[in-house]
């Protein structure tokens, strides 16, 4: 049985999950999802798609479920990482804004992390735009200052536990263990 990791990662946090899940599911195959091939994805028995989380949008999983007739009945397990609270609500808008109940998959969300220092300096301007625009209304809390949202854009948070993907990688052996007994 094989294998296959599939994921998009802007600045590391969703490709330190898939170096974690890589060393638990072996054997396995790693690709980004734009150099995915076809042939891979008709390969792999098990196959895992992982990408940053972004306004509820799972980074690149539009591209990935392009190839969702080539899914048949494979185990597919998505994750995205983010650094918003996880709650069952969250869960639910990240299924409704990627159109996940369409498709047979398993969902995960994983902590990540915020290192503005890794993204294109596009991104940051945009990050320090929007924190701009949001000081000139009442979306940020009393008592909490441009500056001090500054310092903590600029000091990386790294939100990634290996504990995180103890459920997924559970659920993937119980999988295999149930592919075998039939």
């Amino acid at each position: 049985m094989s294998n296959l990791i599939v994921y998009k990662s802007n600045t590391g946090f969703t490709k330190k999950y898939v170096d974690m899940i890589e060393r638990r599911v072996l054997p396995c195959e790693v690709v980004e999802i734009g150099k995915l091939k076809k042939d891979q994805i008709k390969k792999a028995d098990y196959i895992f798609y992982g990408g940053p989380l972004k306004n509820n949008v799972i980074e690149g999983l539009d591209k990935f479920l392009k190839h969702h007739k080539l899914f048949g009945d494979k185990n597919i397990f998505v994750f995205c990482t983010g650094i918003q609270p996880i709650d069952q609500e969250k869960k639910e808008n990240v299924i409704t804004a990627n159109g996940l109940e369409f498709y047979h998959v398993r969902l995960y969300l994983l902590p990540g992390g915020l290192d503005i220092s890794k993204m294109s300096p596009l991104k940051q301007k945009m990050m320090k735009m929007g924190l701009n625009a949001a000081f000139k209304t009442d979306k940020i809390p009393a008592g909490v200052s441009q500056e001090m949202i500054e310092q903590r854009l600029n000091t990386p948070l790294d939100l990634t536990n290996s504990n995180a993907i103890d459920r997924m990688i559970d659920v993937y052996h119980m999988c295999k263990i149930r592919s075998r007994e039939q």
